[in-house]
């Protein structure tokens, strides 16, 4: 591996990134084959940089020396793309589905497939409560990190982050305040109302090796398939079909270039702009 010290460039071989990725199946049961290796190699050299290897050699024997240590690999390899309040679109097309689609159900059951460091839960706990939808709500978030799901847990965010999603939230409700769902702490830390997810289970889960047992009204699967190639993305397609009840909503990612694998006889788009597609129940699976 090519490090130039001045710009940071570290350049990982293919046989590098198969000799690691190999020894992290065998060691730990963790299956890379399908992540885009373009990527992949990316979130590799960002832990190299973070962690501060010098070589994919030294990552190779910590991770095999280490049973530990795999987590702290983990937690950097899967730095997600989020923010609270995030594409604002989705969120008033979403508060909108609650208060028609989903007003004479009985209750509703969410899934947040890799939910990162949780903004996207405590998104969707606000618009239940701005939307008062009154149905009992049963949601999992579920994410590779545990280091990401113990920060989501906690709901625990700097303000500078604070004010990020402040303005994002400005976009969903221009007569409300953020501020009245977090409070600050003198550490420079915002901490959410953790009652806004009470109603949310968090566990580790990974998408590709992990077992997909029950059945939910919407699948969010936000900006986690672009690390996937293709072949992955159409499994997790079938699984996500195969776990939605009927007329069930999967919520993808602006930055999912996933469109031209999405299966018409599986899914139907229910709102392009907001990347929300309804599960097509006369499909047969």
């Amino acid at each position: 591996m090519k490090i130039e010290t001045l710009n940071e460039v570290m350049i990982i071989s293919d046989e590098e990134l198969k000799s690691l990725t190999d020894a992290i199946q065998q060691r730990h049961g963790i299956d890379f084959s399908c992540y885009e290796p373009k990527s992949l190699k990316r979130r590799i050299i960002r832990a190299l940089h973070v962690l501060k290897f010098n070589s994919v050699h030294e990552l190779w024997v910590k991770i095999l020396k280490e049973h530990g240590f795999i987590y702290s690999f983990m937690d950097e390899i899967s730095v997600g793309l989020t923010a609270m309040f995030r594409d604002p679109i989705l969120w008033i097309k979403l508060k909108e589905l609650l208060n028609s689609d989903f007003f004479s159900s009985k209750d509703l059951t969410v899934w947040h497939a890799g939910c990162s460091t949780g903004e996207e839960v405590y998104t969707m706990g606000i618009v239940l409560k701005e939307s008062s939808f009154s149905k009992p709500v049963i949601a999992k978030a579920t994410d590779i990190s545990k280091n990401a799901i113990e920060i989501a847990r906690a709901g625990s965010y700097i303000n500078m982050k604070m004010d990020e999603y402040q303005q994002n939230y400005v976009s969903f409700n221009s007569r409300g305040t953020l501020r009245k769902y977090f409070s600050d702490t003198n550490a420079g830390i915002g901490m959410m109302d953790t009652k806004l997810v009470s109603h949310v289970t968090f566990e580790y889960h990974n998408l590709i090796t992990g077992d997909f047992n029950a059945r939910y009204d919407i699948i969010f699967c936000r900006n986690v398939m672009i690390y996937f190639d293709n072949g992955a993305k159409l499994k997790l397609f079938d699984k996500f079909y195969n776990s939605l009840n009927d007329n069930g909503l999967l919520i993808i990612g602006f930055y999912d270039a996933v469109l031209p694998l999405i299966d018409d006889k599986k899914f139907r788009v229910l709102d392009m702009d907001s990347k929300i597609f309804q599960k097509n129940s006369s499909s047969v699976s």
